[in-house]
C-alpha cells in the first residue's frame, strides 16, 4: 500500500515538475516575444506605444522593468527610470547588486547621466568596469566628447562638483533592452 502511494506521489511530482518547466518555457517565450515587439517599437521611435504594450502585459519580470525604464529614458523621464533601476539594482544602500545583468547597470548609469547626476553616473559606470557591453564605449565617448566641448569656466564648475549648464548629447538613443 505504501509503495503505491509513494509511486503515485513520485508520478505526481514528476508531472508537476514537467508542467512547471513547460509553463516556464512558454513564459520565457512570451517574454522574448514581448521584448522583441518592444524593441521594434523603440527602433521605430515609438517609446510611448512600447510603454503601453508593456503596461497591458500581465507578465512581470525584471526584463520588462528594464524595458519600461528604457521607454522612460527615451521619453525624457530619467527620474522615473532611476526609480525603476533602484528597485532592480540597489542592494540595501548604495551598492549595486552584483548578480544584476550588466545592461541594467548601464541603463541606470545613463539615467543618472541624463538626470545630470555625474557622480552617480561615474559610480554606476565604475561598477561595470570589468564587464563588457557594446554601450560602454559609446557612453564613454559621448561623455568624453561633452567634456572636451566645455568652456574653461564649465570645466571648473565640473571640478567643483557642479553640473555645468551644457547640454549633453549622447549621439544614440538612451537605454538598451539586452
Amino acid at each position: 500500500m505504501h509503495q503505491k502511494n509513494d509511486d503515485f506521489k513520485r508520478i505526481q511530482t514528476q508531472t508537476y515538475q514537467q508542467n512547471e518547466k513547460a509553463s516556464e518555457s512558454m513564459r520565457t517565450s512570451d517574454i522574448d516575444m514581448l521584448l522583441n515587439r518592444v524593441d521594434q517599437l523603440l527602433q521605430a521611435n515609438a517609446p510611448d506605444q512600447a510603454l503601453k504594450l508593456i503596461s497591458n502585459s500581465k507578465i512581470k519580470t525584471p526584463w520588462l522593468k528594464n524595458a519600461t525604464a528604457v521607454c522612460q529614458l527615451r521619453l525624457g523621464n530619467p527620474q522615473v527610470a532611476i526609480e525603476i533601476y533602484r528597485s532592480l539594482l540597489v542592494n540595501g544602500g548604495i551598492f549595486l547588486r552584483a548578480d544584476a545583468p550588466v545592461v541594467f547597470k548601464i541603463n541606470f548609469a545613463v539615467a543618472l547621466l541624463l538626470d545630470k547626476n555625474l557622480p552617480g553616473f561615474y559610480n554606476a559606470l565604475f561598477d561595470v568596469k570589468e564587464e563588457e557591453h557594446p554601450s560602454i564605449p559609446k557612453l564613454k565617448a559621448a561623455v568624453k566628447n561633452w567634456r572636451q566641448q566645455l568652456t574653461l569656466w564649465q570645466k571648473l564648475q565640473l571640478i567643483c562638483g557642479n553640473h555645468p549648464h551644457a547640454p549633453l548629447e549622447l549621439g544614440f538613443a538612451p537605454g538598451d533592452l539586452r
